[in-house]
């Protein structure tokens, strides 16, 4: 599951807060020993310990399952913007080049949090500033620096600013755009919701359909098959093609009828994601293609399966007859031969369907397995759309491009069973 957005930018601010402190470490050991400018030590370094003590606390929050609020969010900001006037205070106050600072929490807040938010923050800011023009404890400046001239004094704050404004404008950089960008993913992740979302709503439209469908095929199936019986009966034996035709068509409404059957089982079965049979990998796919064999005798399928012994998979119904589907459109268009490669790869199943056809169109590569497609003349696509379907849904994947040479290979992914 996706953590949620608040939660990483607190642990962004987690971060940025662990770079603040080690920075302010740096910048009065610099200050104190190499400008030899003296500092209110005791009361900087005791600041820099409850800094690193929130931290810690932040930190042991981070581990927690409870929500981050938006609320808690602005907090840390709020927060954060005090400890730098806190800090600015003992470091000459407004006259610190340093100041500039300011404006980092509240470019955050206007990128990850609510208007309100900001405007509160801005209010906040702009008061810490004003109160830091008029108090503050003057940086004291040592023997050696009163020596200087006002122009060395201008110049030193001159390249405060300077590396002020690269520091602030490096943080901006890096730590906004990278909320702003956590902020672009979560769109993404709605969007690919949004869609799954729609797509779920068709398939249960389907599978409305489909069995108010099933439910008024049953009456015309039987009565078919039992006029089927009846010609056979009839006709006289030594009419060996009406007596051929006559079997084919009631092996298709046998067909139909079991079709059927297993449409109705499926409805009482468990509604398991993943189903509730455990098999071995290599014996359930000889299963699958001596089924195919029954009905496509004279199609050549070659199996080849590659995979362990205690390999396994979680199977039912749909996944066999999503299977079946796939295959059995390769075997519509290239008969002659259709393979069919079983492997491990990583924690997945991997079945490679190698087909001689003509190929994908670049529109049934675009539309198969999002919506309804089919070439066939009287196909109505939904076997695909269906198949690829069930397949997404146990947490697997297909792809179908076209073959270098010639056909197309069709890739499924399945989870192996634990």
């Amino acid at each position: 599951m996706f953590e949620s957005t608040n939660k990483i930018h607190l642990q962004k601010l987690f971060r940025l807060r662990n770079l603040a402190i080690l920075g302010q470490f740096t910048a009065v050991v610099i200050t104190e020993y190499t400008l030899d400018i003296t500092l209110p030590l005791a009361e900087i370094g005791f600041f820099i310990l409850l800094v690193t003590l929130f931290n810690v606390f932040v930190w042991l929050r981070l581990s927690q399952p409870k929500i981050v609020t938006e609320n808690e969010i602005f907090i840390h900001l709020a927060i954060d913007v005090f400890a730098l006037a806190l800090l600015l205070y003992f470091t000459g106050g407004a006259t610190n080049p340093f100041v500039m600072l300011f404006l980092f929490p509240l470019t955050i807040t206007v990128t990850i949090l609510p208007i309100r938010y900001a405007w509160f923050l801005a209010a906040l800011t702009v008061i810490c500033y004003s109160l830091l023009m008029i108090n503050y404890m003057p940086l004291p400046m040592s023997h050696n620096m009163h020596e200087h001239s006002a122009s060395s004094e201008y110049n030193l704050h001159l390249i405060g600013m300077w590396v002020a404004f690269i520091l602030n404008a490096g943080l901006i950089t890096n730590y906004v755009y990278g909320m702003g960008n956590t902020l672009r993913r979560q769109q993404k992740q709605l969007s690919v919701a949004r869609e799954q979302s729609i797509r779920d709503e068709q398939l249960v439209l389907l599978g409305t359909l489909a069995a108010s469908t099933a439910h008024e095929l049953g009456t015309p199936l039987g009565t078919m098959s039992l006029l089927v019986d009846e010609l056979e009966q009839e006709l006289d034996k030594e009419n060996e093609s009406v007596t051929s035709d006559l079997a084919n068509l009631k092996s298709q409404i046998v067909r139909c009828k079991s079709s059927l059957s297993d449409l109705s089982a499926s409805v009482g079965a468990s509604s398991d994601l993943f189903g509730n049979i455990q098999q071995p990998v290599c014996e359930y796919f000889k299963q699958v293609i001596t089924e195919i064999r029954g009905v496509h005798s004279e199609a050549t399928l070659t199996l080849e399966c590659n995979t362990t012994e205690i390999s396994s998979i979680h199977t039912d119904r749909t996944l066999t007859l999503s299977l079946i589907n796939i295959i059995e459109n390769a075997i519509e268009v290239s008969p002659d031969f259709v393979d069919i490669k079983v492997s491990l790869v990583s924690n997945s199943i991997q079945i490679e369907i190698t087909d001689k056809g003509p190929g994908l169109t670049k529109e049934a590569q675009e539309k198969i397995g999002q919506q309804p497609y089919s070439s066939k003349e009287l196909g109505l696509g939904l076997g695909l759309y269906l198949a690829y379907a069930a397949i997404r849904r146990r947490r697997g994947k297909v792809n179908q491009t076209n073959n270098d040479t010639q056909g197309s290979i069709t890739t499924i992914l399945l989870p192996i069973a634990t």
